[in-house]
């Protein structure tokens, strides 16, 4: 179950969203609500919530100044809603990590879907983090110690590379080089070359096995899934090579890991 917090000035607003809204259906349940971004920074301190769908304008302090305020404080997806489509506000959210941002009025369908998108993102945070706990807490621990990059740094060169790590999370199922990367950033080979190193000191190509192998263990956690699909869902035509690389990384076969578990 997914738990909502909502921080909305206009009661009215507030209301119709925790009372109108099937958020039982979504999978969801609201845990609490708050009537400005001061109290909405306490509340979501408190109650740890996995979703805050928050308004931008509030008087105090605001959606935006809220999310700034709990940033690195809270493991917490945000919905922002907004009277204003300035696309300003959409830039400050997204320069936080906002992915969603709807206009008020609420359309149900679209805010249904953007919960939806939210949720899936905290269903794979979960599933992440209990595989990254169980690798850690194993006897026969794999040399699996990759962790994604985060940009903490508001720089051209973090801005860089937060933007080629988005590359590889969006591409890396398909046959992607640093030639393609470098061109969707606009920027030399080279450069991107620099970049990695000094930014997470390996390659491009580390970078890409070792999310590519770390997409494949959340995948074969499932019972159901196939190693040659997965394989093909990471970005690898031959299975037998996944085989080799999924090994060298994590310490097993992929058939090993997936009848064995960690």
């Amino acid at each position: 179950m997914i738990r909502v917090v909502i921080v909305e000035d206009e009661a009215i607003v507030k209301k119709g969203l925790i009372l109108t809204v099937d958020w039982e259906r979504m999978g969801c349940r609201i845990v609490g609500d708050a009537s400005n971004g001061q109290e909405g920074v306490e509340v979501v301190q408190q109650l740890q919530p996995d979703l805050v769908l928050a308004d931008v304008r509030m008087p105090g302090m605001d959606g935006i100044e809220m999310i700034e305020n709990l940033t690195g404080k809270v493991d917490t997806e945000f919905i922002i809603l907004s009277a204003y489509s300035e696309f300003s506000y959409a830039q400050k959210a997204m320069a936080l990590g906002v992915r969603e941002y709807l206009v008020k009025p609420i359309d149900d369908e679209e805010l249904e879907a953007a919960v939806l998108r939210v949720k899936q993102r905290i269903e794979e945070k979960r599933r992440l983090k209990s595989l990254e706990n169980q690798i850690q807490s194993s006897e026969n621990k794999p040399m699996f110690q990759f962790r994604e990059y985060s940009s903490k740094g508001k720089s051209s060169q973090a801005d860089n590379m937060q933007k080629a790590v988005d590359f590889i999370r969006q591409n890396y199922a398909s046959d992607i080089t640093i030639k393609d990367a470098a061109g969707a950033l606009h920027v030399s080979e080279s450069y991107l070359m620099r970049l990695f190193r000094q930014e997470c000191g390996c390659t491009f190509n580390d970078y890409l096995t070792n999310y590519r192998i770390k997409q494949a263990c959340l995948l074969l956690s499932d019972p159901q899934v196939r190693v040659y699909e997965v394989a093909e869902k990471v970005g690898y035509k031959s299975q037998q090579y996944f085989a080799v690389v999924f090994k060298k990384i994590v310490g097993k076969t992929p058939g090993e890991f997936k009848e064995r578990g960690i």
